[in-house]
């Protein structure tokens, strides 16, 4: 397989804020490009918050990882917070998704992250496979939000 997964740079924002937006149409989050835009910048300038690649397939950005870094006393210090993986659909099906999973689980033992950590949406079934055959269980937990 033709593929390579690759530190996101400045001038990737364009495509990587078509994907996000074509991500959120899926399950009709908000979108607005110039926060997204703003936001990218912030975050591929800064490791501090965490890092994002774009995922290459024969030479076309066919997805992207957006991981972010946190600290959990509860799981023994930094942990890593697999925000997005998106695939387009055109390059679904071609073993992309558990090339990057192999990734992040590389990424996450190389630079000592105790613990990876995700949310699905609960309708994606597909996705919800994919993480559950790399090892990924369900927490006993769910996920609560406070929107400022």
């Amino acid at each position: 397989m033709n593929h390579e997964i690759l530190e996101a740079n400045i001038s990737d924002i364009p495509d990587l804020c078509q994907m996000m937006k074509d991500f959120y149409a899926i399950d009709l989050y908000p979108f607005d490009e110039k926060i997204t835009t703003d936001n990218f910048v912030k975050f591929i300038n800064n490791d501090h918050y965490g890092q994002c690649f774009k995922i290459v397939f024969e030479g076309q950005i066919a997805g992207y990882i957006i991981l972010a870094k946190y600290f959990s006393f509860e799981f023994g210090g930094e942990i890593l917070f697999l925000d997005e993986l998106f695939i387009k659909p055109e390059f679904q099906g071609k073993s992309l998704g558990k090339k990057a999973l192999e990734f992040v689980k590389d990424y996450s033992v190389k630079n000592n992250f105790k613990i990876v950590l995700l949310e699905i949406e609960n309708h994606n079934e597909k996705a919800k496979k994919l993480y559950e055959n790399y090892g990924f269980q369900n927490h006993k937990r769910s996920l609560m939000i406070l929107k400022n």
